[in-house]
């Protein structure tokens, strides 16, 4: 009976183990997978325009598929105007 017991106590630890592990390898995925679409969000912003004009879309129109949004006065050309 003491072998049975100890036994059991030797496989909850296993599992308990392999569930721990399991759960840091999800967590890890998780954090790999939303590395990746920072990545290729951050690429797609840093896009020169002629790129976006090859595909036939304006600036605007990528500063609404990132969420950006457009300011209404362009501080440099405010600047640029009274020079």
């Amino acid at each position: 009976m003491a072998a049975y017991v100890a036994g059991s106590a030797n496989s909850y630890r296993e599992m308990g183990l392999a569930g721990g592990l399991r759960i840091g390898k999800q967590i890890l995925n998780t954090l790999a997978e939303r590395a990746a679409a920072a990545s290729e969000r951050s690429r797609f912003a840093a896009l020169p325009s002629r790129y976006l004009d090859d595909v036939g879309m304006t600036e605007a129109e990528r500063a609404a598929v990132l969420g950006y949004e457009e300011p209404i006065v362009d501080g440099w050309r405010v600047v640029a105007s009274h020079l």
